[in-house]
């Protein structure tokens, strides 16, 4: 028979194996929390980092759209501004190739008034004068055809001059001539 002090050595160990089981279950399960919550927060760091990702790649792609919608702009304002210079510089060549009638039909669409005073370029006074007999006739070398006249009594000014004209157009023309350029361009590629 087992004495006091086996029986008690026996029962203490047994109990010590029972507590190190105990403590390594705990630690066991532990770990295991411990590698979830770690497997979980490394999925919540995966989902920030490409939501983050995403968002930067979005705020990219917004400043490069509206960087490009910027320099698009511009350049549109650009060849805006040469294709009216371009079209400024043919006006010339309209009013040669015009003979009198231009300067004939662009006299006939002001209203019926005594006209005091009539500028149009300078090689049309000839014309003017005898359109406008009453009226101071002045030779203008920034006009390039058609004519400015001023009522008799200063209420009433009509500028009616190729360079007005298209600058009235100008809206009109412009996409007209940004569709053919773009065309052109297409074409070419």
């Amino acid at each position: 028979m087992p004495t006091l002090l086996e029986h008690l050595l026996a029962t203490g160990e047994e109990r010590v194996r029972m507590i190190w089981q105990q403590a390594q279950a705990e630690v066991h399960d532990h770990q295991e929390k411990g590698e979830s919550a770690l497997a979980e927060e490394r999925r919540h760091c995966q989902l920030r980092e490409q939501q983050d990702l995403y968002c930067f790649t979005a705020a990219l792609r917004r400043a490069a759209e509206e960087a490009s919608w910027q320099r698009q702009s511009e350049v549109e304002i650009h060849l805006a501004d040469r294709l009216f210079s371009l079209a400024s510089n043919q006006l010339p060549w309209l009013r040669e190739h015009s003979g009198k009638g231009l300067f004939s039909t662009l006299a006939a669409e002001l209203p019926s008034v005594r006209w005091s005073v009539v500028r149009i370029h300078k090689d049309d006074i000839d014309l003017a004068r005898a359109a406008f007999p009453e009226a101071q006739v002045e030779g203008d070398s920034g006009i390039t055809g058609g004519l400015i006249a001023r009522s008799e009594d200063g209420s009433m000014q009509v500028i009616n001059t190729l360079e007005k004209r298209l600058e009235r157009a100008w809206p009109q023309l412009l996409p007209e001539l940004f569709r053919l350029v773009r065309k052109e361009w297409e074409n070419a590629s």
